[in-house]
């Protein structure tokens, strides 16, 4: 059963999928990404957030971790949390 309230870097079964999420994050133009600050933020608001699943949003489905390291995107909750 997945981890409700941990990001991919936190579960154990889910190493080899978190090292493919760090690989596309890799990819990104440093000027595409935020922060380590701002991202360490935006990933520990989704650790309390309800919607959280085993790494995923559950408003969206997005793997958390790609998604708090872009620039560009917001939470999708409504409000938004960052």
């Amino acid at each position: 059963m997945p981890c409700k309230r941990c990001l991919l870097e936190d579960m154990d079964d889910e190493q080899a999928l978190y090292a493919l999420i760090q690989s596309r994050i890799a990819l990104l133009a440093e000027s595409d990404k935020v922060s380590d600050e701002a991202y360490r933020h935006r990933v520990s608001i989704c650790k309390t957030c309800d919607q959280l699943l085993g790494g995923t949003c559950g408003q969206c489905g997005c793997y958390v971790e790609l998604r708090a390291i872009k620039r560009s995107m917001h939470c999708p909750c409504i409000p938004p949390r960052w």
